[in-house]
Order: structure tokens, then C-alpha cells, then sequence
């Protein structure tokens, strides 16, 4: 029974959709029908003449053939693709920036609802008129611009007896001494009921009587987008000359198309199924390029009486009837807080039978299970964690002549260790590839500050002591001159960087204590010694 149910479901569901397709898209199909029936028909006539003797003897077809080829050739002179796809872009943007710009009350009720407080009957009305007063200038908007709504609105009598205006309105609305369009006027006068509100003390402060004029005016400027739209139609010319070009490319495929040509020669073997493809392909670039033709022409004014065109009546109706349910009578309907069915338990959503069993795909980082052999911690390695090396070597101060000042230390943290030690250093290894690498990174920068100031007398060289008491003390307070390196300055007038660095890169045996500090109270007493020295 199950089974069957859904295969009912799913066949009535199908055959809706199809009957929806051929009943919105009617008019297209039967655009493209008639259209395509006439180009077949025409092609069949030119490929009769153009096959039969009667008309054309033999010698006089190999003409044909060069007309057709060259034909052939140059329909690429009509940038067919190019036109008509420029032309369906700024339709559909048109459509969609007036799809979007309809205007729909939903917002405006339900800040209106919400920040407009009362129960009584002045409050009420001020609620109810603030949104009748919005689709007014909606009713007003459309009768201007879109047929159907004018057909069913000719005057103010008829939006008078539809209830969207009241008669000392209509004799308000008469009585503004204007000359141009007066949609400005239902907006005004909701402006006006919110002030009157505010200072009755039915919203509660400025900054709620602004949010709801936020979304009255955003509200009016779609509909200001829309007139404009209708106000400054697509020139005329331009869909002219798109449908000229469709229109004269497949004028010249009758021709172009008739003959069967392989690289510029019949072909070797007859067959009928060479005349046939032509006409097949012929046939499906037809409707292909046709039908998306029609479909920017019907989208040209989505605001018509077509099939396919925007329901503007059915949208006057709803935003009425709609945003009166949200200020009236839903206002202050609030259902009786209680726990949910999750309040004890996780999180976990049911599923119908038949979705339960479609696996699902969660949001997931693209990196989130990517395992780094690098940086795996486990019981046996360690990750260290320090500033990079670069912002380390620019804590220091490399101008001085006579010694490197330390400006502020800097810590070294563990994680994934047994005991997790912010400064430990316990690794030899990783002990002696980051003095290493340090010792090398300072160098280069004294090379190139000696580089710089080559009348400096001294230069100063950095010694690690790798055997510390403390693997996890490493200071950097005493420097040592390396005399070796001094003889080669006073005797030398200039030293190349290369030379330097190599000098330089010979460690001696005197002691650089680097004191990675754990705590502010180790940083004050540093910097204490150094001012002291």
C-alpha cells in the first residue's frame, strides 16, 4: 500500500508540474510552434527546388553549391550568440530588479505590530491605517504601470468601493493642488500617524518610530524603481535589430544548409543521412535560438496581461489582507512559554521514513580531517610554540657598536608534552636547530648593518652556551667581542658580506645566556639589570 501511495503521489505530482510548464509557457509555445513550422516548411521548398530537375540541371547546381558554401562561410559575419545573449542579460536583469521591488508589507506590519503598543480602539486604528495607507500607494503605483491592475482600478471611485480608500481620503487626495503624480500622498500620512503615535506615547522611543519610517521608505523606493522602469522603456530599436538578426541568419541557413559539403567536397559515398543531418541541426539551433528570443520578449514588461506576467491584483489582495492579520488580529498573540522536547536530551530532529535513510552531508571544513605529519601530537613528540624567528630577531636592538640590548624577552610554550611546560626545551635537538637557526638569522642582520657602517670599530658576536643549567633558560645579556673578527675590521677598509658572515658563523667558547621568562616579575628584572649595565 505504501509503495503504490507514492507512485500515485509521485505521477499526479509530475503530471502538475507539466500542466503548469505548458500552461505558464503557453503563449512561448505557440510563438515557437507557428515559427517553426513556417522555417520547415521553407526549408523543405528551397530543398525541393534545389534537389529536382525541373529547376536546376546539374551543371547549374555546382553554382548552388559555391553560393551555398560561401553562405556557409561567412553566417559567422552575424554575431548571433553575442546579440541576443547581451539582450536576454539586460532583460532579465530589468525582470529580476522588478520581481524583487513589488513591494511586499510583511516587515512594515510586523515592526508595526511590535513597536506600536495598545489594545484600544485609537491604537488599533493607527496600526490598521499605517499599513492600509502602504498598499494604497501600492494600488495607486500599479494602476499607473501595469494594465491588468488599470482594468480592474479605472478610477478612484473603484479603489473607493474596493476599500483601500475611504471617501474623506478620495476627498483629501482631491483636494492636494498638483498637476503631477500624488503617490507620495498615503506615504505622508503614515509618516504623519507615527509621529501623532510617538508623541501620544504609544512607541516607546525615537529610534522604534525610525525603524518603522526605515521600512516605509524602502517600501516606496521600490515602487519609485518600478515607475521608473516603466518610465524609461528599453529602446525600441535595439529588440529591432536582435530579431532582425535571428530573423536574417536563418533566412540564410535555407540557402546555406542544402548542400553537403566535406572540407569544401561532395562526399565520397551518397547517402541519404547527409541531407538529413543538416536539417536536423538546422532544426534544433532553431528553436534553441528562437525560443530564448521569445522568452526576453515576454519578460520585456513582466507587469502585462500574459500568462507568464507578474499577478499584481492577487499581490494588492494579499498585502491587505495580510498586513492587517499582522497588526490586528495576531497583536500580542503569543503562545504559552514551555519547555520543548529538548530540553532534557540532545538536540536530535526526527526524520520521516522516507528521508531518514538519504545520508546527509554536514559542513565540514575542507582541512578539518587533514592529519599534518608535522605537527601530530602524541605521547612520544611535541609541539613547540614560539614567535616567529623573524619578529624575535627584531626584538634586539644590532646599531650598537659594543653589545646587542635586548628591548623584551620572549616565551616558548609547549603543548602535547607529558607535563606541559610553557618554556620547556627538554628536546636537544630542537634545542640546537633553534639556536642554530637563530645565530644564523642575527648574523645576516649584522652583515648588513656593517654593511651599512663600515667606520664602526667593533662589531658584536653572539655565543651560545647550548650546555645551560636550565634547558629551559636561554639568555641573551652578555655578549663577547670576538677578536678575530675585530683584527680583520681595523685591517681591512671594506668586508664583504660573504666574508663577514663566514667569521661570524664560528661560534666562539664564551657564554650567551637567553632567559626565555615565564612570568612579568622575570621581565621587570631584566630589564632592571639592563638598565643597570
Amino acid at each position: 500500500m505504501t509503495v503504490s501511495y507514492n507512485l500515485d503521489v509521485s505521477s499526479a505530482s509530475i503530471f502538475s508540474f507539466l500542466r503548469l510548464q505548458l500552461r505558464w509557457n503557453g503563449s512561448i509555445w505557440k510563438y515557437l510552434l507557428k515559427e517553426l513550422i513556417f522555417f520547415v516548411s521553407a526549408f523543405f521548398v528551397v530543398s525541393f527546388i534545389y534537389r529536382s530537375e525541373l529547376f536546376i540541371a546539374p551543371e547549374t547546381r555546382k553554382i548552388w553549391d559555391n553560393f551555398a558554401a560561401l553562405f556557409d562561410q561567412t553566417m559567422e559575419f552575424i554575431p548571433l550568440t553575442f546579440m541576443l545573449g547581451f539582450f536576454v542579460t539586460i532583460i532579465v536583469r530589468r525582470w529580476n530588479d522588478i520581481f524583487a521591488n513589488l513591494g511586499w508589507v510583511d516587515n512594515t506590519a510586523l515592526t508595526v505590530a511590535n513597536y506600536i503598543r495598545g489594545t484600544d480602539e485609537r491604537t488599533r486604528m493607527i496600526r490598521r491605517n499605517v499599513i492600509r495607507y502602504m498598499v494604497l500607494t501600492q494600488v495607486l503605483v500599479f494602476r499607473d504601470i501595469s494594465l491588468q491592475v488599470r482594468r480592474r482600478f479605472p478610477t478612484l471611485e473603484s479603489i473607493v468601493a474596493a476599500g483601500f480608500m475611504l471617501e474623506h481620503e478620495k476627498e483629501a487626495f482631491y483636494n492636494v493642488p498638483l498637476k503631477y503624480s500624488k503617490y507620495f500622498l498615503p506615504i505622508q500620512w503614515s509618516s504623519g500617524l507615527l509621529f501623532e503615535a510617538r508623541s501620544e506615547g504609544k512607541i516607546a522611543a525615537d529610534l522604534l518610530m525610525n525603524e518603522i519610517g526605515k521600512h516605509i521608505i524602502e517600501f516606496r523606493k521600490g515602487l519609485a524603481l518600478l515607475s521608473n522602469y516603466d518610465w524609461v522603456p528599453i529602446p525600441l530599436a535595439y529588440p529591432q535589430v536582435v530579431f532582425l538578426a535571428v530573423r536574417s541568419y536563418f533566412v540564410m541557413a535555407l540557402i546555406a544548409r542544402q548542400s553537403v559539403l566535406l572540407d569544401g567536397k561532395p562526399p565520397e559515398q551518397a547517402s541519404l543521412l547527409y541531407h538529413f543531418v543538416p536539417f536536423l541541426m538546422s532544426i534544433l539551433q532553431f528553436i534553441f535560438v528562437v525560443g530564448w528570443m521569445k522568452v526576453a520578449e515576454s519578460m520585456i514588461n513582466p507587469l502585462g496581461e500574459d500568462d507568464d506576467d507578474f499577478e499584481c491584483n492577487f499581490l494588492l489582495d494579499r498585502n491587505l489582507a495580510v498586513g492587517l492579520a499582522i497588526v490586528d488580529d495576531c497583536y500580542n498573540q503569543i503562545p504559552a512559554i514551555e519547555k520543548d522536547m529538548f530540553w532534557c536530551s540532545d538536540v536530535e530532529p526526527l526524520y520521516s521514513v522516507d528521508t531518514a535513510m538519504i545520508p546527509k552531508n554536514p559542513q565540514v571544513g575542507s582541512a578539518a580531517n587533514y592529519d599534518c605529519p608535522n605537527t601530530k601530537v602524541n605521547d612520544e613528540e611535541e609541539v613547540m610554540m614560539m614567535p616567529h624567528m623573524d619578529d624575535v630577531i627584531d626584538l634586539y636592538d644590532f646599531e650598537s657598536t659594543n653589545h646587542l640590548i635586548p628591548r623584551k624577552t620572549f616565551s616558548v610554550m609547549s603543548i602535547g608534552g607529558p607535563f606541559g611546560s610553557r618554556a620547556s626545551l627538554s628536546s636537544p635537538r630542537k634545542r640546537s636547530m633553534m639556536i642554530d637557526s637563530l645565530s644564523r638569522k642575527i648574523a645576516r642582520k649584522q652583515n648588513r648593518n656593517f654593511f651599512n657602517n663600515s667606520n664602526s670599530q667593533s662589531q658584536a658576536t653572539l655565543n651560545f652556551n647550548c650546555d645551560s643549567a636550565s634547558p629551559s633558560e636561554i639568555n641573551l645579556s652578555n655578549l663577547e667581542m670576538n677578536t678575530s673578527l675585530k683584527r680583520k675590521i681595523s685591517n681591512s677598509k671594506l668586508v664583504m658580506p660573504t666574508q663577514l658572515s663566514e667569521d661570524q658563523l664560528k661560534m666562539s667558547t664564551e657564554v650567551l645566556p637567553i632567559v626565555i621568562e615565564e612570568d612579568e616579575d622575570k621581565t621587570r628584572t631584566l630589564e632592571k639589570n639592563n638598565s643597570s649595565d
